[in-house]
């Protein structure tokens, strides 16, 4: 029995909407009736600017600015799915991402026998 392992990778920059993203994949993904689901959650990015108020008059003023990009990779093992599945699984979370704003989504699949 062959097996369909869909991977997401996905990022935000706030926890929030990768959870809400995984609520409405779940919930969607049970009409496919997974087999097993992982979660991996993966360090934080943090980014630190610094900028120059006034580069004219005071030298020593600056802005610092942080970034932070969350990320979680999650793991469904699907039954036996044909390529025409596997372009359905695409195209399902490409609109799924239209309606999860501000989250960017990786996808990758593999089939194991």
């Amino acid at each position: 029995m062959s097996k369909t392992i869909l991977t997401l990778r996905i990022k935000a920059f706030h926890p929030y909407y990768i959870n809400r993203f995984v609520l409405i994949a779940k919930h969607l993904l049970k009409t496919l009736t997974y087999i097993e689901e992982k979660q991996f959650f993966l360090p934080k990015r943090i980014e630190r600017f610094t900028v120059l108020r006034s580069p004219h008059v005071d030298k020593k003023a600056r802005d610092q600015f942080e970034r932070r990009t969350h990320q979680r990779i999650i793991q469904w093992t699907l039954p036996n799915l044909k390529k025409n599945n596997n372009l359905y699984l695409y195209s399902f979370f490409r609109n799924l991402s239209k309606i999860a704003v501000g989250v960017q989504i990786n996808i990758v699949t593999q089939t194991k026998k």
